[in-house]
């Protein structure tokens, strides 16, 4: 008799116990959400030191002339014909001006939180817009989580340096030396690679943040017509509303670093894409190296691909070459530039 008194008692009790709570859980809740909210808060001041928030006096729109705008959204759109489904002309774009003197700017374009691409827009010796070099997917410079790396090779915390007074600066050399510039409170600047995080030579960067600053004091203005007279190439070239892109051609990736038999070797006879094209099939991995001007490309560097822009008539109008993406940025840019500044090498067996 006494065990289902027993057993009716206890479950009186267990119900009993899961009111208790609930009540308890429904008292507290505006306590929970009270310090929700302040976790949320306290999440938002670590937030100031990602890339958007540090450089958030310089991401404005504003910053960039109405012209780089319109041109970036130019671009944009040609890089968008490579395929359907190809998201370009849809993104947003975010411009970082970058230093010294500002003539180039970063632009971001992304679609809602998925990373389209990337571009850097300078501006040449005749005040001519120029699309200096280009990126597809979330492979682009200047990644906040590549500088906390390299700033922990240092035994440093970006966090601490800023709130003790320190600077960060997104800089940007012709011919494509991106870096930044980590200004510190009580000690010399520090300056990365943010294509690659490695640590850049002091000596050379601060001389070529004086020659840079020099250089732009004589520059001319950027011309206030429209972005059809402000494109990448001479004049006489095709509008830019014209033009289209080939699929990209890309190449397994390698390190030069693993086979240094191509400093050895002598430089390929390169002219354009096409003989570019014929030394792969030939030779399988190119290195691209700007001898004593590596320090400005981050390089020695493996080519990776190439891009073809043409015009309405299907004639070869500009070639880009991709550099890197192993470990570094795969980077699109002018042939010509490469041409000029190095040579190519074939990775023998």
């Amino acid at each position: 008799m006494k065990r289902p008194f027993h057993k009716g008692w206890n479950v009186i009790r267990r119900i009993t116990g899961i009111v208790m709570c609930f009540l308890c859980v429904v008292a507290l809740l505006p306590l929970l959400q009270a310090e929700g909210a302040g976790i949320q808060s306290a999440s938002r001041s670590i937030l100031p030191f990602t890339l958007t928030k540090i450089t958030a006096e310089l991401h404005s729109d504003t910053l960039a002339p109405d012209a780089v705008q319109q041109f970036a959204r130019e671009q944009a759109i040609i890089l968008s014909t490579e395929h359907e489904g190809n998201h370009w002309n849809q993104a947003q774009l975010d411009f970082y001006p970058l230093g010294p003197g500002t003539r180039s700017w970063l632009v971001y374009a992304n679609i809602g939180e998925l990373p389209v691409g990337y571009m850097i827009i300078s501006v040449n010796d005749q005040g001519q817009l120029q699309l200096g070099e280009y990126g597809k997917g979330e492979q682009r410079p200047y990644n906040i989580s590549m500088l906390n790396q390299a700033l922990e090779r240092q035994q440093l915390v970006l966090k601490e340096l800023i709130s003790e007074g320190g600077r960060l600066q997104l800089r940007y050399a012709p011919p494509l030396l991106a870096y930044w510039k980590v200004e510190r409170p009580k000690d010399d600047a520090i300056y990365i690679d943010a294509t690659n995080g490695d640590t850049l030579p002091a000596g050379v960067l601060k001389a070529l943040d004086t020659d840079s600053q020099q250089a732009t004091k004589q520059m001319k203005p950027i011309r206030s017509i429209s972005v059809q007279a402000v494109v990448m190439t001479p004049e006489d070239s095709p509008q830019v509303s014209l033009l289209s892109v080939d699929s990209m051609d890309l190449q397994p990736l390698f390190d030069p670093a693993d086979n240094l038999l191509w400093i050895t070797s002598r430089s390929l006879s390169i002219s354009g894409v096409k003989t570019l094209n014929q030394q792969w099939k030939e030779h399988k991995k190119i290195v691209f190296s700007a001898d004593q001007q590596n320090v400005l490309y981050g390089g020695p560097l493996p080519v990776s691909g190439y891009q073809i822009w043409r015009d309405n008539r299907g004639t070869v109008q500009y070639q880009y070459v991709a550099v890197g993406g192993n470990t570094s940025v795969r980077r699109f840019v002018p042939l010509q530039t490469l041409l000029r500044d190095g040579n190519f090498y074939a990775v023998k067996p």
